[in-house]
């Protein structure tokens, strides 16, 4: 049997007539009846019975009709899957983000993303870079965004967004009306700090040393978000990305910090296995809200 036979057995069943089975599917009416009669020499036994010039189903006919159309509604339902994937109305999206982009951006983009595009389902998981960036080279998931500059032959890594750090003081802090905030301002301050191993806690304090400048290092830890926590209660003040600190304003204060120091996140796709149309979407969609909500200022250093 071939599916031409079989799509011109049911056009005849739902048609009735030879005629409009041909209309049905564009073809013409003797290529219809040559098909019904290679089809019934396949099957073996007769499929309509032929009386007043009109085609009739057998029962033999009825019964093969009933699978032929669950077969066809099968391929309808393939059809429309198709119709879905190529429209990005679904499929799945694995991503993993660094903390300090994923407790609050990623989730909130995530959500905007699924809104456009109903039918998907998505996965978000939390780890430091370098784990986001294991995860994308083992396939374990489609994107990854990370905050730190990181290589690897097996990822493409691209620039998605650069601002200059913020600093962030409790609220009435003596510092608070100030308009931006410099090196000398953290003199004698309870600082909290990133941990050494960090570019950015690199940068702060070489910084701070060509400036002889002593902060009171009072804690540390390698999440923005605890970092703000610890702020908001009045353990000191510190120097975090702009986007948590976005997501903070309200809790601490948040001011411009001079001389600029960069901050940077890049999205992580692999060049191994081509991502999905989905997780292109995906990356777009994230590098327009990024740009839309933190906006990169000229005095991001590189």
């Amino acid at each position: 049997m071939k599916i031409r036979q079989l799509e011109a057995f049911r056009a005849l069943i739902l048609r009735q007539t030879v005629t409009r089975a041909a209309q049905m599917l564009h073809v013409s009416q003797p290529a219809v009846t040559r098909l019904i009669n290679d089809l019934e020499s396949s099957v073996g036994f007769a499929l309509f019975e032929r009386a007043n010039g009109r085609l009739h189903p057998t029962p033999e006919g009825l019964v093969l009709f009933e699978e032929v159309e669950r077969s066809f509604a099968g391929m309808d339902r393939i059809a429309q899957t198709a119709e879905q994937i190529k429209s990005l109305q679904r499929g799945s999206l694995h991503i993993a983000g660094a903390p300090a982009i994923a407790l609050e951006f990623l989730p909130q983009t995530l959500t905007g993303f699924m809104r456009e595009h109903p039918g998907i389902n998505s996965a978000l998981v939390i780890h430091s870079s370098s784990i986001v960036m294991d995860l994308i080279v083992g396939r374990r998931c489609d994107v990854g965004f990370i905050a730190h500059p990181l290589t690897h032959p097996a990822v493409q890594i691209e620039l998605v967004h650069s601002a200059s750090m913020k600093c962030i003081l409790p609220l009435g802090h003596r510092l608070a009306e100030r308009s931006t905030i410099t090196p000398e301002d953290l003199r004698g301050e309870s600082f909290i700090s990133f941990p050494k191993e960090f570019d950015v806690r690199v940068s702060v304090d070489r910084l701070c040393a060509e400036r002889r400048i002593d902060r009171v290092m009072t804690s540390e830890s390698q999440l923005s978000h605890a970092i703000c926590v610890l702020v908001q209660h009045g353990a000191g003040i510190a120097l975090i990305d702009p986007v948590t600190a976005h997501y903070a304003a309200g809790r601490v204060l948040v001011k411009p910090f001079a001389p600029a120091i960069s901050s940077q996140f890049a999205v992580v796709l692999s060049n191994q296995h081509p991502p999905s149309q989905l997780a292109h979407a995906f990356v777009a969609y994230a590098k327009a809200r990024m740009a839309e909500m933190f906006p990169a200022d000229d005095g991001a250093a590189a």
